[in-house]
C-alpha cells in the first residue's frame, strides 16, 4: 500500500502532536512553506482521515483521581450486550477495548482512591466476572503511531 503522507505531512504532523495550538504562521515557518499552504495541508489530512481531530490532554491527578485501574470483563453467558452498554455509561471508565479471548473487555477505570473500586465493580458483578489490576506508573502512555 502506497504511503499517503509525504516529508511535509510528517513535519506538520510531528509539529501539531507537539503542540496542536501552534499558529499557521509558526507550522509554515518550520516547514518552510505558506501559511495558506499548512492550512490546506492541514485541511487535506483532517478529509484523509488521518487527523481526526484536535483536543485538550487533562491530568486525571489533577481532577483528584489518584489511582487507575486496568479491569478485564468476562461477560456472563448471554449478558455481552448489557455490559457493554453499561460500561460505555460508566464515566469512571476512561478507555475501553473489545478483545479476543477469554476477556470480552480490558478497560482504564479512574479513582479517587481504593476504597472506590469495589462499589463500582459491584455494578457489574450480574454480567460479568472481573479481574483488576492497580497500575503504578505508565512508561508509555497512548502514543502516535510511528510517522
Amino acid at each position: 500500500m502506497k504511503d499517503p503522507l509525504d516529508a511535509l505531512d510528517r513535519t506538520l504532523l510531528k509539529a501539531l502532536v507537539r503542540d496542536g495550538r501552534v499558529s499557521w504562521k509558526d507550522l509554515a515557518a518550520e516547514a518552510g512553506v505558506s501559511a495558506p499552504t499548512i492550512r490546506e495541508r492541514v485541511r487535506r489530512l483532517q478529509d484523509l482521515g488521518v487527523i481526526q481531530g484536535f483536543g485538550v490532554e487533562l491530568s486525571a491527578a489533577a481532577l483528584g483521581y489518584g489511582l487507575e485501574a486496568i479491569v478485564r470483563f468476562r461477560p456472563l453467558p448471554g449478558k455481552r450486550h448489557m455490559l457493554e452498554q453499561q460500561i460505555e455509561a460508566n464515566e469512571r471508565i476512561v478507555q475501553c477495548d473489545k478483545v479476543t479471548g477469554e476477556d470480552g473487555f480490558v478497560a482504564r477505570m479512574l479513582l479517587r482512591d481504593i476504597a472506590e473500586l469495589d462499589p463500582i465493580l459491584e455494578t457489574f458483578a450480574r454480567l460479568a466476572t472481573t479481574h483488576t489490576s492497580i497500575v503504578k506508573s505508565s512508561p508509555v502512555r497512548m502514543r502516535v503511531p510511528p510517522l
